[in-house]
Formats: structure tokens, sequence, C-alpha cells
């Protein structure tokens, strides 16, 4: 099993059917559970990427910025640069 630790509090990654019912829509957060759900059919990196997505949305709530964290565009935007500069990051580690 895998977690997010986010602001001290442990959610659990699972990995689901897709029943999003959106093409775009690829996880979500349930702050009460503690849990990120992704859909299970996506390449490894789209789920790394995702899970970095929904965790940004935890870290926007959980600091009382459920304003910013509503607004997708800049959650994508800021999540898919924060997945890239750590995925770059590890490739220069493995040349």
């Amino acid at each position: 099993m895998r977690y997010a630790n986010i602001c001290g509090i442990k959610h659990r990654i699972i990995e689901c059917e897709d029943k999003f019912n959106v093409d775009s829509h690829l996880g979500m957060i349930d702050y009460k559970a503690a849990e990120i759900r992704i859909n299970k059919d996506m390449a490894q990196q789209v789920k790394e990427a995702t899970i970095c997505h929904e965790v940004l949305h935890g870290l926007l709530v959980h600091i009382g910025r459920d304003d910013m964290s509503e607004d997708e565009q800049f959650v994508t935007a800021l999540g898919n640069a924060i997945y890239g500069a750590f995925h770059l990051r590890e490739e220069m580690r493995n040349d």
C-alpha cells in the first residue's frame, strides 16, 4: 500500500477502476477518508503526475487556501511543474 503525507496526515493511495465519468478527471482526493484515488488504467508517469496533482489539492486545502485548490488550471499547472522538476531530478541522478 502506498501513502502520501499531506501536512502530517497519512493519505492512502488507491488505484481503482475509472468511475470518474470525466475524460480529464484522472483522480480525486477524499479529505474525510484521507484517501487519494487514481485511475489504475494509466501509464506510470501519468499516475505519478495525478498523485502530485491530488497532493497539491490537499496541501492547499490544509493550509487554508481552498480558493486556490478549486482553481483546476492553477493546480494542474503547478502540479505538472512540481512533478516535472522531481522527475527531471530523478533522471539526472540516473545519468
